[in-house]
């Protein structure tokens, strides 16, 4: 994913499956082994990226703006037609002022952003700009803001994970928050209640919508009618909810179901809220109390008619795409100065940014620091020995590190490999703010650098 071609990548490793008919079958299926695996479903399946609605569909599209209106129950027209900033994009928006009020939740852009001294910093402290990040720990974001919100961890709150292989899972909050920390909900709600329409609608729109006049967001978004149509009393008793108590009705239910309704008879459909809190997680779509283990193959998925065999019922011809897409050279490639190609990742111990796990002492003993793997050659070839000190650099920054030529992390000739779970060795200070046109995912995977050895 993390190419400036990432989706023409994924389209091609489609290809291979769909042309080789190994696909919707156990054991034959393309699937996306991403670090963060809950992306799929907590971001993309809900809709909370800039461009997207729930269940798939799109701002750009007029149909799908008007179904979530209507479900939301939102006056005609209130969803812009225009996507909003994507990631990179918005910390490009901070630097030239162009967007001066941001809120982070559980994120850390300030370590996971790429380029960070040219794109990321200069926009947290663009004096013209107001940050608040939402964390449970210190991290570098919550350093670089103007307002921290302590937050819950996942555990200190009732919720639930979209998966990558289609997974709706739930849980209960099983302990309080400590301090005054509240859950990223939690603080969502709190912060509707404090605007109204007219102060953040347009008044073209309240003008043809008298009867949201003086309402806040709250009212209109949570006390509506459906989210809080069910009594605190549905909950599980046995557990508490400190968010559905401060509402007073069962919050998380009436989101959920309120979600659920866009993708119900839709090929999305996700069962009752009270079934998710008796199973270990479900694959959508769940039909008539079954979820599906394979789409688009008969005998698996509802959705396929008796006789097709494979259905790909998305398309008007429930036929599959193929894509032939062209090679294209990377945005930066090594030369003479800078003759190496990084990539950045996670390892084993750490998961993203570090902030948890660095904080456990076993997984910190076993890793205590980003190093630099390299070849043996490269390392010869640079005068370099495991342990050494480097500095490595491209275009955008340096950072410094030590040498490692040994252990699991293997790169070939010509390629070196930094994790980037470590906020004092920021790796992103190296890396290279491209994107793919299509997803917006940054490059992370490959830009050019030089390695020297430190003289103390």
């Amino acid at each position: 994913n993390q190419h400036t071609r990432g989706t023409w990548a994924n389209n091609l490793v489609y290809n291979l499956h769909l042309l080789t008919g190994k696909i919707s079958e156990p054991g034959n299926g393309p699937f996306s082994i991403t670090g963060q695996p809950s992306a799929c479903g907590t971001a993309r399946e809900v809709g909370t990226f800039s461009h997207r609605l729930p269940a798939d569909m799109v701002v750009t599209n007029p149909e799908h703006r008007r179904t979530a209106e209507k479900i939301w129950k939102l006056p005609k027209g209130t969803i812009p037609a225009k996507p909003g900033l994507h990631a990179v994009a918005q910390n490009r928006a901070l630097r030239d002022s162009t967007l001066n009020a941001y809120w982070v939740m559980c994120n850390n852009n300030m370590q996971a952003a790429p380029n960070l001294n040219e794109e990321t910093l200069p926009g947290y402290r663009n004096p013209d700009n107001f940050i608040v990040v939402s964390d449970p720990y210190p991290t570098a974001s919550a350093t670089t803001a103007d307002l921290i919100l302590p937050t819950a961890m996942w555990v200190e709150k009732e919720g639930a994970y979209g998966n990558a292989e289609r997974r709706t899972q739930f849980w209960h909050q099983l302990t309080q928050a400590p301090g005054e920390a509240r859950s990223d909900l939690w603080q969502l709600v709190e912060f509707s209640k404090r605007f109204t329409a007219d102060e953040v609608w347009p008044e073209e729109l309240l003008k043809k919508n008298r009867k949201y006049r003086g309402k806040t967001l709250y009212d209109i978004l949570f006390a509506n009618g459906q989210v809080d149509a069910y009594p605190l009393e549905e909950r599980n008793q046995a557990y508490a909810n400190d968010e559905s108590e401060a509402c007073g009705f069962y919050l998380q239910k009436g989101l959920f179901e309120e979600y659920a309704s866009f993708g119900r008879g839709h090929a999305h459909d996700l069962a009752p809220f009270e079934r998710y809190h008796e199973e270990r997680g479900l694959r959508w779509p769940v039909v008539k109390g079954q979820e599906t283990r394979w789409r688009f193959r008969e005998g698996y998925d509802p959705y396929v008619k008796k006789g097709s065999g494979v259905q790909f019922y998305g398309h008007d011809d429930n036929r599959a795409i193929i894509f032939a897409l062209p090679y294209e050279p990377a945005a930066e490639a090594p030369d003479d100065e800078y003759d190496l190609w990084l990539s950045t990742g996670r390892v084993l111990e750490h998961w993203h940014s570090g902030s948890m796990t660095q904080r456990v002492p076993e997984l910190y003993k076993a890793m205590p620091h980003a190093l630099v793997y390299m070849h043996p050659e490269d390392a010869r070839a640079r005068g370099l020995e495991r342990g050494d000190e480097v500095a490595i650099t491209s275009r955008r920054g340096v950072i410094r590190t030590r040498v490692e030529t040994q252990g699991r992390n293997k790169p070939p000739p010509g390629l070196v490999f930094v994790p980037w779970f470590d906020a004092s060795r920021l790796i992103n200070k190296v890396t290279l703010d491209a994107t793919c046109p299509i997803s917006k995912q940054t490059d992370f995977k490959k830009c050019a650098v030089k390695i020297e050895k430190v003289v103390s």
